[in-house]
């Protein structure tokens, strides 16, 4: 199928299960994953009406905004992969959220790089949800306290939690996760404000997510289909 038709399949399915959890699907972002995507293939996008995007590697991120910069003013990216520090001076200023804080060193890189170009960034804190295998991610019992140290740095703005679910040859057994990750939002958002948004939700799961309270949904398979080069 065409990526016009891959995007038209999910907004229908965002709207269907949206329906089913009584939720306005305009509440929901459809980011495109475009790690590993050819440039023209964004643009297809584009075209298509689809304007959030996220990458998982910074340099390739640089490559493609380079490439795609009269796109730009329409696009909104996200960054949703592990972020090292020495990368960071490749995304200052040109994404919407960085969706993957995972400890306070990097949230402190952050906000040095963007604190000097006068600028704040909005952040999710990917937590890791109890999942033993994940490398990343904040575990759940932890996650207040990271984010009441990241709430000082005077650059960043915390906006909401982000995971990444197992694949499940069955998307059901993703749902208890889900679920966990909205009571950890709905818990901290009575001390904190601004936790505006959950990220979670891929091709396999993201019908699942939605019913779970997701906001941002990051679907690249679904889109583009297989990844094209490494």
């Amino acid at each position: 199928m065409s990526i016009n038709s891959n995007i038209s399949n999910i907004k229908q399915k965002i709207a269907d299960h949206a329906a089913i959890s009584k939720r306005d699907p305009s509440g929901i972002t459809l980011v495109g994953v475009t790690k590993n995507v050819y440039p023209g293939q964004i643009k297809e996008a584009i075209k298509c009406g689809l304007r959030d995007f996220g990458e998982n590697y910074a340099q390739e991120f640089r490559d493609k905004y380079r490439e795609l910069r009269e796109f730009n003013h329409d696009i909104n990216w996200h960054f949703i992969g592990t972020l090292q520090k020495n990368k960071v001076k490749y995304i200052v200023g040109k994404v919407k959220f960085i969706h993957s804080i995972d400890d306070v060193s990097i949230a402190e890189e952050i906000n040095k790089r963007y604190g000097k170009s006068n600028l704040v960034a909005s952040v999710l804190l990917e937590v890791s949800n109890g999942q033993e295998d994940t490398k990343s991610g904040i575990p759940a019992d932890d996650v207040a306290r990271v984010l009441t140290e990241v709430n000082k740095l005077e650059n960043i703005e915390t906006r909401g939690l982000m995971c990444m679910a197992p694949y499940y040859d069955d998307p059901e057994n993703a749902r208890p996760l889900f679920r966990e990750l909205r009571g950890i939002k709905e818990d901290l958002s009575q001390k904190f404000s601004g936790l505006d948004h959950l990220s979670m939700g891929m091709s396999n799961d993201f019908h699942i997510a939605i019913e779970e309270g997701s906001t941002i949904i990051r679907i690249g398979t679904a889109i583009f289909g297989q990844r094209n080069y490494e």
